[in-house]
């Protein structure tokens, strides 16, 4: 069992719908009693079937001249319901509520049954309960792999798999129908990230019973089983067995629970994990892909693998229906610099079988067994899946592939200006500008630079236009937003409250909040996003409202930043402009000043940053998103995590104050850049309102970095800050995503020659 993926009830066809046009289609949502959406819900009709997302959210595709039937919805623990498909107004979204229906649960005393005996009778009940005759399988999957919040490589396929029966030893046959892929080429370091036909074959269990690590007999040997209960399985009455590795095996197996329907004594569904007892004993791949690794300088360990198998029988006979695994691997490489976590999400369904008129499938048509399908000829076409039942997403797959596409756009144009920067003559001013031309003549950079090495500018220039309309130019004097660098003023504003004895570090937030629910959390775990409240800019929801009207910091912080704790505080990094919009509001109820009038009293006007303040009622630029105006919103619900306006100049201003005690004194300027926590996702650490960079910029091998990005819809920013040569990069665009990251790590290669 090396991969795997997810699961939902599908129904047997009796000739292959993938080809024909959908017609009718169903779109719903499954909910609760609650209205809370129930993920994986179980939607199935005679000739097809899907499950629902996350959400609850489901899209039924069936095909033209459909005879009237019933939709099936179901989910475990759930009372299913039947709806006639005839009733279903299309044109609406279907909305299914399920209740929940009382465990009756039989007591296994009667008669004691050995679990293992009930295993051992189930795989010899193989040849009874599956198809054991040739079939085709129709199917689809979707990978997702992110690097922490970053989805960094995205691929789906539709594929037919001639399988010669459940009791054949002949190997399955693979057929790619469609496919597309797309993977960010920087952050996966080269890494290919995908799937090959074997590893679609290893999800099913069931056919490869006697060479799984679990059901073989060295497997049957090495693992406890406990039979629990005999419950009701979505309508079966089925046997639940928890099972674990046994102690003092030094290798990696499983820990997890199964079912078996009474009656018959079929696999209706296998959940499993590594068991922890043999987690640090887990190895990736086999021998041979382990000696690859290591002669490249490769190290991928293992930190989490989980699976779940399910079954159906839309017949007489039972079949896979689905998988789902999810694991996270760690990359590794001393040679390539790199290190860090994917966690990767493998999502398959069956959505039909053709047991009419099948034939093997055509040397010409068969992809290899050990082919990777990502690397097969695909397409991006948005409407690419219109006539095929899929999942549903859990986000925005469209918005994600063009977010990628333009970052390898951009990573392929910093290799082309490299090779045009080692041509040039060894003056900094003349590289910078050329490689800020470069990026400007694509379209990408619009904006004003200013970097400062040994304390002295080595350069400044502005690019294009801060208002496209009225044709105004850039100037040294244009304002920006600069979005999340705003968190660098915020976290300095509580150390300048924490050095006047006013507040501590370890404070709850409920000491300045009266009545809020997150009461116990410090404002160190606000400061250095590992307080688990979720990210109140990430909810649609709440954004509609944000955008539309002017909200009080205490209402933003009851309303919109009490939703329940992700994770345990202390225990995670989770990025979340909520912890700072709470900060601003202590910081209001301790100063008993708005928190612009805190940043104007305590920092722009000591500073001299007289082109700074938070969230003015004007601006001399314009932003500008997908080549738009950007919308406008209220600045101000934005407080403490982003709104500040500032030029470059100011901000050289507020870089050199950093290296003072004009602000606080030298050894609470410094803390603000110890690393506090992890911040996978860009690796770097995150102090107090800082990130200090690890493997992501070149020069991080010879010098520390310390900085910020910003973002706020057409404004993006990149501040960036060497303290051992008092050098700092300030990029300011008015025309939205940048590649910021890119352009920096030039830039820094260039001062450090």
């Amino acid at each position: 069992m090396k991969t795997a993926g997810f699961v939902a009830l599908f129904l047997i066809l009796q000739s292959s719908l993938l080809s024909q046009p959908a017609n009718i289609i169903i779109t719903g949502k499954v909910l609760d009693n609650n209205n809370t959406p129930l993920a994986y819900a179980s939607i199935t009709a005679k000739h097809a079937g899907t499950f629902s997302n996350k959400f609850g959210e489901f899209l039924l595709k069936l095909p033209a001249g459909y005879n009237p039937d019933t939709l099936v919805i179901s989910f475990l623990g759930y009372e299913s319901q039947k709806l006639s498909i005839s009733s279903i107004n299309t044109s609406e979204i279907l909305i299914i509520k399920l209740a929940k229906k009382p465990v009756v649960l039989q007591e296994v005393i009667i008669k004691p049954i050995d679990p293992v005996q009930l295993i051992q009778n189930a795989i010899a009940n193989i040849p009874l309960n599956y198809y054991c005759h040739p079939h085709i399988m129709n199917g689809f999957y979707r990978i997702d792999t992110k690097k922490g919040d970053e989805h960094i490589m995205l691929s789906e396929a539709v594929f037919d798999i001639y399988n010669y029966g459940y009791d054949s030893k002949k190997k399955s046959q693979f057929r790619l129908n469609k496919m597309r892929a797309i993977q960010d080429e920087q952050a996966s370091h080269g890494i290919d990230l995908g799937l090959k036909p074997k590893n679609i074959f290893e999800y099913d269990i069931v056919k490869h019973i006697t060479e799984s690590d679990l059901f073989s007999k060295s497997g049957l040997k090495s693992h406890w089983f406990k039979l629990q209960r005999i419950i009701d399985y979505n309508g079966v009455e089925a046997y639940e067995i928890i099972f674990d590795q046994k102690d003092g095996i030094k290798k990696s197996l499983y820990k997890g629970k199964l079912y078996i329907a009474v009656n018959d004594l079929a696999f209706i569904s296998i959940g499993f994990t590594r068991s922890p007892k043999g987690l640090p004993y887990a190895e990736y791949g086999d021998a041979g892909t382990r000696a690859l690794m290591k002669l490249v300088g490769i190290d991928i360990d293992i930190k989490r693998d989980d699976f779940l198998v399910n079954y159906s029988k839309p017949g007489n006979k039972w079949v896979l229906s689905g998988v789902r695994n999810d694991n996270t691997l760690n990359f590794k490489s001393n040679r390539a610099y790199y290190d860090f976590s994917a966690d990767i999400r493998v999502d398959y369904i069956v959505t039909g079988i053709d047991t009419v008129n099948i034939k093997e499938i055509a040397d010409n048509e068969m992809l290899g067994n050990n082919k990777f399908i990502e690397y097969q000829p695909g397409s991006n076409e948005r409407d690419f899946w219109k006539d095929y039942n899929t999942i549903l997403a859990d986000y925005n797959a469209d918005t994600i592939a063009s977010k990628i596409i333009a970052k390898n756009e951009a990573y392929n144009l910093k290799g082309k200006i490299e090779k045009r920067l080692q041509k040039l003559p060894n003056d900094k001013s003349v590289r910078i500008d050329s490689l800020l031309s470069f990026y400007h003549q694509q379209g990408i950079f619009n904006g004003a630079a200013l970097i400062k090495q040994d304390d002295h500018i080595i350069f400044q220039k502005n690019y294009g236009l801060s208002d496209r309309e009225n044709n105004v130019p850039i100037t040294s004097n244009t304002q920006f937003r600069i979005g999340s660098l705003t968190k660098t003023f915020t976290s300095l504003l509580i150390q300048q409250l924490i050095t006047e004895n006013k507040i501590s570090i370890y404070d709850p937030v409920g000491k300045f909040i009266p009545g809020y629910i997150h009461k116990n959390i410090t404002i160190e775990q606000l400061l250095t996003h590992t307080s688990g409240i979720p990210n109140y800019t990430g909810r649609q929801d709440y954004l509609n409202e944000i955008m539309t009207r002017e909200i009080s910091l205490p209402d933003i912080v009851i309303k919109f930043c009490s939703d329940s704790l992700a994770f345990k505080p202390g225990s995670v990094f989770q990025y979340s402009n909520s912890g700072y919009v709470i900060l601003a509001a202590i910081i209001e109820n301790v100063t008993n000043k708005t928190y612009g009038q805190a940043l104007k009293e305590r920092i722009f006007t000591p500073l001299k940053m007289d082109h700074s303040g938070f969230a003015l009622d004007s601006i001399n630029s314009k932003g500008y998103w997908y080549n738009l105006p950007e919308p406008a919103y209220k600045i101000k619900n934005v407080a403490g995590a982003g709104g500040i306006i500032s030029t470059a100049a100011d901000l050289l201003k507020w870089d050199e104050a950093l290296y003072t005690t004009r602000l606080l004194p030298t050894e609470k300027i410094n803390g603000l850049f110890e690393p506090r926590s992890e911040y996978v996702d860009w690796d770097a650490w995150y102090g107090y309102g800082w990130m200090i960079d690890r493997k992501l910029f070149n020069q991080s091998k010879k010098h520390t970095l310390i900085y910020h990005p910003g973002t706020d819809f057409g404004y993006y920013t990149m501040f960036l800050r060497q303290p051992d040569n008092k050098s700092v990069i300030i990029l300011l665009n008015n025309s939205g995503d940048f590649p910021r990251f890119d352009i920096a790590d030039l830039l820094l290669d260039l001062i450090n020659q």
